[in-house]
């Protein structure tokens, strides 16, 4: 490539040098980036050429992503329920699996003043989702990593119900009782062979000891006494793990539920106590 190339020349240069690695998608929103252009723009523009100084971080970039960083970390973004959030390699991806649980509290907690807290709350997807779907709700996000809560602060700038504490899990809330205790926890097992394709993500957000099941039986364990009566608890897990995380809360006496997402896959449970 050389300084000289246009939009139309680089998108198809670039996409030769990602193969497998990358879509025609990325390119152009790399590009994009690069020339403060959204998608749309930059089509319209297939003539323009970038100034050195944009080609060099383009290359860069380019670079990047052939390595396999996530695109969302090289634009610092990612689209998750209806709105763009801003990611660091400190906070994972918002993934489109876990909008199930948005879509599970705003269909089963139909109270018109519900106090929620999202554990582990990472970029603040869940929280902040939650927060300007419900004005009226109170809403807190916890996060035992303050640079994960830098992040998720940023994202849920400007939102009054909004409020964050530097947590781990339920630590520090014994007389607090909540309508909605919500948790996307780590729940890979340390030796799952999916690890290495999350290798740039925040491991201590992706991994827990028990085969995975640490962080998920914890709280579910601390969660017994910080509910209303009727409040609910609502986890993400992964793939083959509902069965383990039904079993868990039925021990302690949780009543539970198996959800699945959009794909068929069982991806969350949601239980309540005394029902």
């Amino acid at each position: 490539m050389t300084e000289t190339d246009s939009v139309a020349v680089l998108t198809t240069k670039a996409k030769q040098m990602l193969g497998d690695t990358g879509s025609r998608l990325d390119v152009e929103l790399l590009l994009g980036h690069c020339l403060g252009l959204t998608r749309t723009a930059l089509l319209a523009r297939s003539d323009q050429r970038l100034s050195p100084t944009q080609l060099t971080l383009f290359k860069a970039m380019l670079e990047q992503r052939r390595a396999g960083v996530p695109l969302a970390y090289l634009l610092n973004r990612q689209a998750f329920w209806t709105s763009e959030f801003k990611v660091t390699a400190d906070t994972l991806i918002p993934r489109a699996d876990t909008e199930l649980l948005i879509a599970t509290i705003l269909e089963r907690c139909t109270q018109p003043d519900c106090t929620l807290i999202d554990l582990g709350t990472g970029s603040g997807a869940i929280a902040v989702s939650i927060a300007k779907e419900r004005p009226h709700w109170t809403v807190i996000g916890t996060d035992q990593c303050s640079r994960a809560l830098n992040v998720a602060q940023d994202n849920g700038r400007n939102l009054s119900n909004l409020f964050w504490v530097q947590a781990n899990w339920l630590d520090g809330f014994a007389d607090a009782r909540f309508d909605i205790i919500v948790a996307n926890p780590p729940y890979i097992a340390p030796d799952d062979a999916h690890l290495p394709a999350l290798r740039y993500e925040p491991r201590q957000a992706l991994v827990a000891a028990d085969g995975g099941l640490e962080d998920l039986k914890t709280i579910i364990s601390q969660a017994k006494g910080r509910l209303t009566e009727t409040g609910h608890l609502l986890l993400e897990h992964g793939y083959n793990q509902q069965s383990a995380v039904i079993d868990a809360m039925t021990a302690l006496g949780w009543h539970s539920e198996g959800l699945r997402d959009l794909s068929g896959n069982p991806r969350a449970v949601i239980g309540q106590l005394g029902t």
